[in-house]
């Protein structure tokens, strides 16, 4: 009995693992709708921070809470389940992702601040909108490259 594969045996393994591999990436992630929808929330509440700036000041620390609650919950495995995303594989932190999201924060703070010291008017308009498109394009790509880095190792 021969246990060794052929080369070819070995390639069609080596491809179906990684096809396997991006599955379960696929499986453990947020759907597209989910980010579109996250961004949309995003990008609502700077308009109203800016249109109506009394339901921010009644209403926009719960709404944030919420949204805060929703994302923390849907991490554990029973609010995962819950959700409809039983998969959930660990992932260690890469330091060079947190870098990076770092840094993004800190420009979109960053000009959110200065825009707003220097008196531009909708500044909260414009910065929910940027974060918001920014969530509902990047995150998808963010979260399949995340994902697929933590399952290759």
């Amino acid at each position: 009995m021969d246990t060794n594969p052929t080369p070819d045996e070995a390639r069609q393994a080596l491809r179906d693992v990684d096809r396997r591999r991006t599955q379960t990436a696929t499986a453990t992630g947020r759907s597209r709708w989910a980010w579109i929808a996250a961004g949309v929330l995003i990008a609502a509440y700077g308009v109203l921070t800016d249109q109506k700036p009394q339901f921010v000041r009644t209403w926009g620390v719960g709404f944030v809470v919420l949204l805060l609650l929703v994302a923390a919950v849907g991490n554990t495995r029973r609010g995962g389940a819950l959700m409809r995303r039983p998969v959930r594989p660990r992932i260690a932190p890469d330091q060079a992702s947190i870098l990076w999201l770092a840094l993004v924060l800190v420009l979109v703070i960053g000009a959110t601040t200065v825009a707003a010291a220097m008196n531009v008017p909708h500044v909260a308009v414009w910065s929910g909108l940027a974060v918001g498109v920014l969530l509902a394009v990047a995150g998808p790509w963010w979260q399949r490259r995340v994902l697929t880095r933590a399952l290759s190792r």
